[in-house]
């Protein structure tokens, strides 16, 4: 089973709260996952040393978007809403200040949305 990892995020897909993930991936890599498929998700990369605990489901094919076009409902999507609850900072920054960057960021990334297996 392919994996995805979580890192800082993880949280908010522990108390299933995260549906959608935004990825810097290359498009030979993106490509490789499709509608349906179950992967396992990872605390953090196995190769670091990361532990799996969560099994999501694709519920689309990955797509490209830029970080300025994601819906307002992907603040809660992305699991934002409860990091922040939850006091959760990046590099010292909270959730709501890396959104504010996405929304006046153009660049691509790949768009995963998942489910809860």
């Amino acid at each position: 089973m392919q994996f995805i990892s979580f890192a800082w995020t993880t949280p908010a897909v522990k108390a299933r709260r995260k549906f959608c993930t935004r990825r810097g991936w290359n498009d030979d890599y993106a490509r490789r996952f499709k509608a349906g498929q179950h992967l396992m998700g990872y605390d953090k990369l196995p190769r670091i040393g990361g532990k799996p605990f969560q099994e999501i489901v694709l519920t689309c094919a990955p797509c490209k978007e830029p970080y300025n076009q994601a819906p307002d409902a992907d603040w809660e999507n992305e699991g934002f809403a409860y990091l922040e609850s939850i006091g959760a900072k990046v590099h010292g920054l909270t959730p709501r200040e890396i959104w504010q960057t996405w929304l006046a960021d153009d660049t691509l990334c790949w768009l995963v949305r998942f489910d809860y297996v």
